[in-house]
């Protein structure tokens, strides 16, 4: 067998994306350059390893199971390469594609990711912001390498491991009537007016589940920075991270409501595919994030 490595390439963004033209366009190739490739190597492996749908490839139960083991490859000779360059401050030079929630990815990663990149400026970072379940289904079809959430995933073939405390806080503007209230209870919270987050929003569902109970919000926004504009403007409490709110409390354009009798505290986790090649220029991002954390090889 002679599978070539530029086959393997050629796979992975095929993959990818689902098409042989967009993977052309990435591999800087003829789209018949790179469908002879694919061919090439579905001959080597004795069959075939897409489902195809007019233009549309989809990944059969083998080409699933070549996928991570491709990637593997490809990141262990992109290792091995760099590891042969001298006279490198930084030996380490690459993309890892991010996966993160919102208030992860808007709040603590930039400024992680600016430290790391300051140490390490032949290494990419693209990050990806979005929900939970779009995360997942991109970490299982490998187009991240690593997600950062804001809830624990219990899931076939991903590892999540507990990364750091959040607490959420309930906020109003400084003229709400509910800031001036000395001793509040559960019903002051049940009866105001509410900013929230969409319905599948774990911040949101954590609230929920605190109160004991659906919350109707009086204006719902999928954008955690127009809530919290949109509280400092007096338009209702919101609940939101403590991450978040930190600079508009210090200036007073928010308060914090004393809610005691909720448990708003949560967890955020570091979700990784079992099957994903932990290459070095993901373990050092792993260590920036944590320095004292460890991933089970």
């Amino acid at each position: 067998m002679r599978v070539t490595l530029k086959q393997l390439e050629i796979f992975v963004e095929t993959a990818r994306f689902g098409n042989v033209s967009h993977a052309a366009k990435r591999m800087y190739l003829s789209q018949s350059a790179c469908s002879m490739a694919l061919a090439a190597l579905e001959e080597q492996l004795e069959g075939s390893i897409f489902d195809r749908h007019g233009k549309q490839l989809f990944l059969n139960e083998r080409g699933r199971s070549l996928l991570p083991k491709a990637i593997t490859i490809i990141s262990q000779i992109k290792e091995l390469k760099d590891m042969m360059v001298e006279n490198k401050k930084d030996n380490l030079s690459g993309q890892l594609i991010v996966g993160a929630s919102r208030t992860i990815g808007n709040y603590l990663l930039p400024q992680l990711i600016s430290e790391f990149c300051g140490l390490h400026q032949n290494i990419q970072i693209k990050l990806e912001i979005s929900n939970t379940d779009v995360l997942l289904s991109k970490l299982l079809a490998f187009n991240v390498d690593i997600a950062l959430i804001e809830t624990n995933c219990y899931f076939d073939k991903v590892n999540a491991y507990l990364w750091r405390k959040d607490e959420l806080v309930v906020v109003a503007s400084p003229k709400h009537p509910l800031s001036k209230k000395k001793k509040l209870v559960l019903s002051d919270i049940m009866n105001a007016c509410w900013l929230l987050r969409e319905a599948s929003s774990h911040t949101r569902l954590k609230l929920e589940e605190a109160v004991g109970g659906k919350i109707q919000p009086f204006l719902e926004l999928d954008d955690t920075e127009a809530i919290k504009q949109a509280t400092e403007a007096g338009l209702g409490i919101s609940c939101l991270s403590k991450i978040i709110v930190r600079d508009s409390l210090k200036k007073n354009t928010l308060v914090e409501l004393k809610t005691p009798f909720l448990n708003l505290s949560r967890e955020f986790y570091i979700l990784i595919h079992q099957e994903k090649y932990q290459s070095t220029i993901m373990l050092e991002f792993l260590k920036k994030c944590a320095p004292d954390f460890r991933v089970v090889q």
